[in-house]
């Protein structure tokens, strides 16, 4: 299910973020790697959650072109390293839309949230690109009951 938009304040977020190139639906493989990381680097105590960003629209950039993070929210006294980068979302008002279940319906959420909602609220991003926040763990609830959030800054 797919909500409607709201407009509320959001906490400035860290991220600790690991490059993927491809198809948004193989960011695992990049978790998997960001993973591995934390794991190695004894850092699992920093992550506060799970987000991902997607730089490019995929109806019309190629899909080998595809660029995204996949990433952890992380505290301030995280150590960044590469291959990690971070990354910083400002605190503020944001254009926020939730998702209930598959994964699968995130293009359409994108869609409504960029295609429909945005061109008509008489809004104005900052510049930055919608993220997205998973709000649970897959491997803890059915798929139905994932929930996700779009964030798009706005100023």
């Amino acid at each position: 299910m797919i909500g409607e938009v709201t407009i509320r304040d959001v906490a400035a977020v860290r991220l600790a973020a690991i490059a993927h190139r491809g198809a948004y639906e193989d960011l695992e493989a990049a978790f998997g790697r960001l993973v591995n990381v934390f794991e190695e680097g004894l850092l699992w105590r920093h992550v506060l959650g799970a987000a991902a960003i997607g730089y490019d629209n995929p109806r019309v950039t190629p899909v080998d072109k595809l660029r995204s993070d996949a990433c952890f929210i992380v505290s301030e006294g995280c150590p960044i390293v590469a291959p990690l980068r971070e990354i910083h979302y400002p605190e503020g008002r944001y254009a926020v839309l939730e998702v209930t279940g598959s994964y699968r319906q995130l293009p359409q959420a994108y869609a409504k949230l960029g295609d429909e909602w945005y061109p008509a609220s008489g809004e104005t991003h900052r510049g930055l690109v919608a993220y997205e926040v998973y709000l649970n763990n897959p491997e803890e609830v059915p798929e139905r009951e994932l929930r996700t959030e779009i964030r798009l800054p706005l100023t």
